[in-house]
């Protein structure tokens, strides 16, 4: 259960981070090199973290819902992993306005 849930959140907020990556370079495409570093070094990081995170917050989240409601291990496990696919999702959009407003205050710091 404990690898399942790791290993399904981990790739799919791979996934995600990655589609995420190819909007911000589609979004920082008027700034210069220095200007969009900043901005995507901040995604980069934000985006391994919320891969780690979200595997090892799905686990201990399984591990509450098993032992301390009916769902079993199976319910359990889906129940935890939709919950930090859904967080880590909204996490890393947050981060990808936060990352542009970054670019556009070291635009205007010229």
């Amino acid at each position: 259960m404990k690898i399942s849930v790791f290993l399904i959140a981990a790739i799919v907020q791979l996934v995600v981070a990655v589609f995420g990556l190819f909007i911000m370079l589609l979004g920082l495409n008027g700034f210069s090199e220095r200007e969009a570093t900043p901005s995507l070094i901040f995604y980069i990081v934000l985006s391994l973290a919320t891969i780690v995170g979200d595997g090892l917050i799905g686990v201990v989240l399984a591990k509450r819902l098993a032992n301390g409601t009916k769902f079993g291990t199976g319910g359990a496990s889906v129940v935890a992993t939709i919950a930090v696919v859904i967080l880590g999702v909204i996490i890393l959009t947050a981060g990808m306005f936060v990352a542009f407003i970054l670019a556009n205050v070291v635009h205007s710091m010229k």
